[in-house]
């Protein structure tokens, strides 16, 4: 496994972790999005931007 696809599941858990904290929050604020979920959508954003630049950076080589 090369350091790209290292990086790449990498991002891929924290993503995953992100979310399922977003899950736990709204499940205890009643569905309802605070600041704090959407400073982690913001996060996943970067990560999901991140993993897309490393992957199209793979399918050209």
């Amino acid at each position: 496994m090369n350091n790209d696809e290292q990086i790449s599941d990498k991002l891929l858990t924290e993503i995953m972790e992100l979310e399922f904290e977003i899950d736990k929050i709204m499940a205890l604020n009643g569905n309802r999005e605070d600041a704090i979920v959407q400073q982690f959508r913001r996060f996943i954003v970067a990560k999901q931007n991140k993993l897309k630049k490393i992957n199209h950076y793979e399918e050209i080589r």
